[in-house]
């Protein structure tokens, strides 16, 4: 298995160089293309530039689905199903899940220690959340009223296009300094680029 993980991240580095290098090379035909004829880059820029809203995305999600009346006809066997649930993934993750095993199977040595430590954290989130679903059980197995109390507290509408509402203005600001100043743009542009390239020329050489 140190094998299989060894491989895999030799193949994660060399296509991050590559794609180091792709894009760097298209930021020098960027750079290249301000210097010897703006006018034309400026239109393949506004050709690029499309904008993509993302409240027609997120419009299905606004649409409230009530589920109160199925769990208030069934609530005990939804206050069952919590608790015996709970019961078993508490059982089954202080019993059945070694932390150290498991990072020991799917990483390699140096890295055991942090995958383990990464496994140990999510069981016991895993485990919080396990006993809340055994207490939440209990509760509307013997408080039958909790349930309309826990959905007064719980019951918060959180509209997901009010948070993301800014997130379709369309924001310009770099593509007009370079469409203001083409040419010390493009020199910019592809100075850096060619920086870039050596390095990821320098990496590729320096890997294999």
């Amino acid at each position: 298995m140190g094998a299989t993980s060894n491989l895999m991240w030799q193949l994660l580095v060399q296509f991050l160089i590559v794609l180091f290098l792709v894009v760097a090379v298209a930021g020098l035909a960027v750079g290249v293309g301000l210097i010897a004829s703006s006018p034309k880059m400026a239109q393949y820029f506004h050709v690029l530039n499309r904008w993509v809203s993302t409240r027609h995305i997120l419009r299905p999600v606004e649409v409230p689905v009530d589920t109160e009346r199925a769990t208030h006809r069934h609530y005990r066997w939804l206050a069952g199903g919590f608790f015996l649930g709970g019961l078993i993934a508490v059982f089954g993750l202080l019993t059945g899940l070694d932390a150290t095993a498991v990072s020991a199977a799917f990483a390699a040595k140096r890295f055991a220690p942090v995958v383990a430590i990464a496994v140990e954290s999510a069981k016991w989130v895993l485990i919080a959340g396990s006993a809340s679903g055994v207490v939440v059980g209990a509760m509307l197995l013997f408080y039958p009223n909790a349930e309309s109390m826990l959905e007064r507290f719980a019951n918060h509408w959180v509209s997901p296009r009010r948070v993301t509402r800014s997130w379709d203005d369309m924001r310009m600001t770099l593509d007009v300094l370079v469409e203001a100043h083409p040419k010390p743009a493009g020199w910019v542009i592809a100075c850096t680029s060619v920086a870039a390239m050596i390095c990821a020329v320098i990496m590729l050489v320096r890997y294999y």
